[in-house]
């Protein structure tokens, strides 16, 4: 397994590690999920995110090239914001999710998930053979940080400076020093808070998390309470609830998708825009708790499958992401927990989110 710039502080703060994707990473730390959960809903939550991947494409031709590989619309990206979109293989299905930067017209950094930091830059490669462009993989260089939370932004204007937070907006970003040190700050996550992706040289790193953990507000977080804020803020988890057999439209996506765009992007003559299926989230009634692969019944059809599932720490009930059958959509739906099928109301997306910075999508 490959360890990020944080393993001996993990180690020394109660980390239970575990193999995500071939990284060494915390499930939690001493005070457990639900605690650092809870922290990051009403005060700060601090993730190491190194694990993901990160590339920056340049050159004459880097525009067009990221705009074509890409299914949201770059044209509609003031330089100084970012866009949330997919990689697509020629079926169709999600390579991966991935939110693209625009520094400038020529000049684009890519966020791609840990699963994807091989094969994201396969695929891109392969695209851009005879391209007019420079593919920077910046990943063992860098390393990035993730500060979310209603006290995030008091924070960072705290330990940020050369920058301005308040003219970041959401999915926006700066450039700024911390401690003296270059950092490029996104005001960006995945918990559906407020707050901050940070990316540093991977040799300043540990100075920068001594220095935010060290901030009376901020709790250290695992993969555990990522996970369950993300489910709370109804985002997907590429290998998960998308993955290279789903497409976009049946997981609910297709507003990241802009089918008219000059150019087309890869991929798109696969695409269904009617799916037979679609990702929706579910409501369990009771203490029960939804996991992943357990079938959603209908009036004794089987009807869909969960895809995630938690029990929501701030909602005390269960949760969860599935992909139900068209035809079934308007009708009761529950979900097979040991035998017993458990009422699970069809939810609006999101259970829970807090972004203040600008209007959600």
């Amino acid at each position: 397994m490959r360890n990020t710039f944080c393993l001996e502080w993990d180690q020394a703060h109660g980390a239970k590690l575990v193999d995500f994707h071939g990284w060494n990473m915390p499930v939690s730390y001493a005070k457990g999920i639900l605690a650092e959960h809870e922290a990051t809903r009403t005060s700060a939550g601090l993730f190491n995110i190194s694990h993901m991947g990160r590339l920056r494409i340049h050159g004459p031709q880097a525009y067009k090239f990221s705009n074509y590989a890409f299914t949201n619309d770059l044209t509609h990206c003031p330089i100084g914001s970012a866009l949330y979109g997919f990689l697509l293989n020629d079926k169709g299905g999600i390579i991966d999710d991935v939110i693209i930067y625009k520094e400038a017209n020529d000049r684009f950094l890519w966020i791609i998930n840990a699963g994807g930091r091989e094969t994201d830059v396969e695929h891109l490669k392969r695209l851009s053979a005879g391209k007019d462009l420079t593919m920077d993989v910046l990943s063992d260089q860098t390393a990035l940080l993730a500060l979310q939370g209603p006290k995030a932004d008091a924070i960072l204007k705290r330990l940020a400076k050369d920058v301005d937070l308040d003219k970041i907006p959401y999915f926006g970003f700066g450039r700024g020093t911390i401690q003296g040190k270059s950092a490029f700050i996104m005001a960006t996550g995945y918990t559906g808070e407020d707050g901050y992706e940070v990316m540093v040289d991977v040799k300043d790193a540990p100075m920068i998390w001594d220095l935010l953990t060290t901030q009376p507000e901020v709790t250290a977080c695992g993969l555990g309470a990522r996970d369950s804020l993300r489910l709370e803020a109804g985002l997907p988890l590429h290998g998960n609830d998308i993955d290279e057999t789903t497409q976009p439209y049946e997981a609910g996506l297709g507003w990241a998708v802009k089918m008219d765009k000059e150019g087309g992007f890869f991929g798109k003559e696969a695409l269904n825009k009617t799916p037979g299926r679609k990702l929706i989230g579910l409501t369990l009634e009771g203490q029960n708790i939804p996991r992943s692969h357990y079938k959603v019944v209908s009036e004794g059809k089987e009807a869909g499958e969960v895809t995630s599932g938690v029990f929501s720490p701030t909602l005390k009930k269960g949760i969860a992401l599935a992909y139900v059958k068209i035809e079934f959509l308007d009708k009761p739906l529950a979900v097979d927990i040991r035998g017993k099928a458990v009422p699970a109301p069809k939810t609006k997306l999101p259970w829970v989110r807090h972004v203040s910075k600008a209007k959600q999508k």
